[in-house]
């Protein structure tokens, strides 16, 4: 089993206007007889799961959604030499795939963008972002959860001003997204990975985030 999230900590990256993290006492073992934190965190803090709601109005938020529906097999694909801010589409991943990708692919796919390592960088802003285009197609051939390992699959060092056109595919699908993953380097192609949410109904919740096998 494998790892395939961050830990959260005070201080840690956020996307650009999201709430900021800060961990600290609120009992002391000492003076309370036990220890016990206080977090202050928002819900789409570190690896997290966007629910529907997330950008669709009316849209399902996390109490709707079944575990059963994020855990299973994933198509892992390794996107190797992407630039900063580069819109990466089927073309992109059909060359990482070494082939077409195919007609029906499995409910879960994730994209390894290799940006993961520049997350305590201030290059995390410019990471590559996924066409809307072959977005809507990974919808069509079946995907039900899209796992990027960005801080969105939609760019992100606008603070989102040119709007959140991924999001509205595939949230707008009533599909779910997961984003922020790390530690996806040399996993195979097909693997079974699973996502727990905190059992929380909002528009959003960390996750742990497992690769099995």
């Amino acid at each position: 089993m494998r790892e395939l999230s961050r830990p959260i900590g005070s201080g840690m990256r956020v996307y650009p206007g999201d709430p900021e993290v800060v961990i600290e006492p609120a009992l002391h073992l000492d003076r309370d007889g036990v220890d016990v934190a206080r977090l202050h965190l928002g819900s789409h803090t570190g690896t997290h799961l966007d629910a529907p709601s997330h950008t669709v109005a009316g849209g399902r938020t996390t109490g709707g959604i079944g575990l059963d529906e994020l855990v299973g097999e994933a198509l892992v694909v390794h996107l190797d030499g992407l630039v900063a801010g580069q819109r990466y589409g089927l073309v992109e991943l059909e060359r990482a795939l070494g082939g077409p990708l195919p007609e029906r692919v499995p409910p879960i796919v994730v994209l390894d963008t290799g940006w993961a390592e520049r997350f305590d960088t201030e290059e995390v802003l410019d990471h590559p972002a996924l066409d809307p285009a072959a977005a809507a197609e990974l919808v069509r051939r079946g995907m039900h959860v899209l796992a990027v390992d960005t801080l969105s699959p939609d760019p992100s060092s606008d603070g989102g001003e040119a709007g959140f056109p991924v999001h509205e595919v595939v949230l707008g699908g009533d599909r779910l997204i997961v984003e922020n993953l790390c530690g996806l380097a040399g996993l195979p192609e097909r693997i079974r990975v699973g996502f727990f949410p905190l059992r929380v109904d909002l528009d959003g919740a960390p996750v742990r985030a497992v690769a099995f096998g």
